[in-house]
């Protein structure tokens, strides 16, 4: 018996760490548990002999495959190049993974999620347990910090157009560069802003019924909040303790280990200049030793040319040279490669 298999049969005598995991030795279709759910997806080793350091991936919103749809293929590339082990799963609903999220604690669950397959790889006999750091996008700009409140395993962090402030806001901020998008005034796309934070804040039904009755007037805004104002007897403020309220620069603030943080200068999804600006603040206030920010012009939100970043808009492109480039160069430095 080989040690891959020696240790698959481990884990499916005792579990790992306390999760619930099935390997095979070709590391194809893993298979992990956490709380409710049923994960699976796939470990890629690099060439060479191990224990090797290793990225997790930790997807943006919606429904997305082991591969981010195939996405994630020409960044996966590059991390087992620079000599990383990749681990990646079909999100909850997606593909072979099973499980649903409650929508108030969906940024919770799925940090518990990464927590539990960060335990899994600590115990896999070639991967470097002191090595495992994790590469995110968008709303995963959200999970892992929240993760990091679960785990001290995480080494490192790269974070892509993840955002530098709580849902609210940045829903607000995407909501007002759509109505830009699609030719409103900047004065109306402002308040278009303010009044979906305030929507979401909003503590008393006036205050609801404001926000709803100024969004409600514009189309754009309609595809977020719908197109009617609720009656007083069916309206309930969101709960304070919801996900939407989480700020991860509270996080980030107190994160030393290394991070690699890029947004897109044309970004329309997430703020890249308060984002940048927010990040920057945070780890310089954490004294965080090995940080970098890069802001590419000329790109949106998923680090490919655009035009205008407006969603929607489709400008067949690949990532940016200088995005697979450093993060390549990035994670050979902090593996010593």
């Amino acid at each position: 018996m080989g040690p891959a298999v020696a240790w698959f049969v481990a884990l499916l005598l005792a579990g790992c760490g306390g999760v619930k995991a099935e390997i095979p030795e070709d590391g194809k279709d893993v298979r992990f548990w956490s709380g409710d759910f049923e994960l699976v997806g796939d470990l890629q080793l690099p060439a060479g002999g191990g224990p090797h350091p290793a990225v997790v991936m930790v997807h943006g919103d919606g429904s997305q495959s082991r591969t981010g749809n195939g996405g994630y293929v020409p960044i996966m590339g590059r991390f087992l190049d620079a000599g990383y082990a990749v681990f990646s799963w079909d999100k909850p609903g997606t593909g072979a993974s099973k499980g649903e999220f409650d929508s108030g604690e969906k940024l919770t669950q799925r940090a518990e999620i990464l927590a539990d397959a960060v335990t899994v790889l600590t115990q896999h006999g070639s991967i470097d347990p002191e090595r495992i750091g994790v590469w995110g996008i968008s709303q995963a700009g959200w999970v892992i910090p929240i993760a990091m409140t679960r785990t001290d395993r995480l080494a490192f962090m790269i974070v892509v157009s993840g955002g530098g402030e709580d849902g609210t806001r940045q829903m607000g901020y995407l909501i007002g560069s759509q109505m830009l998008c699609a030719g409103h005034a900047e004065e109306e796309a402002a308040q278009a802003d303010a009044s979906f934070i305030q929507y979401a804040a909003a503590t008393s039904y006036e205050q609801y019924r404001e926000a709803m009755e100024y969004l409600i007037q514009f189309p754009t805004a309609r595809t977020y909040v719908g197109s009617e104002v609720q009656s007083e007897e069916n309206w309930n403020p969101w709960p304070g303790d919801s996900d939407a309220f989480f700020d991860p620069i509270d996080v980030i603030e107190e994160v030393t280990i290394p991070v690699l943080a890029f947004f897109g200068a044309r970004d329309t999804n997430v703020d890249p200049v308060q984002g940048a600006e927010a990040y920057a603040k945070a780890l310089d206030a954490a004294g965080n030793e090995d940080h970098r920010i890069v802001v590419i012009p000329e790109v949106g939100h998923v680090m490919t040319p655009a035009d205008t970043g407006c969603i929607g808009e489709s400008t067949g492109g690949s990532y940016v040279a200088e995005y697979l480039d450093t993060m390549e160069d990035w994670l050979r430095r902090q593996a010593g490669f």
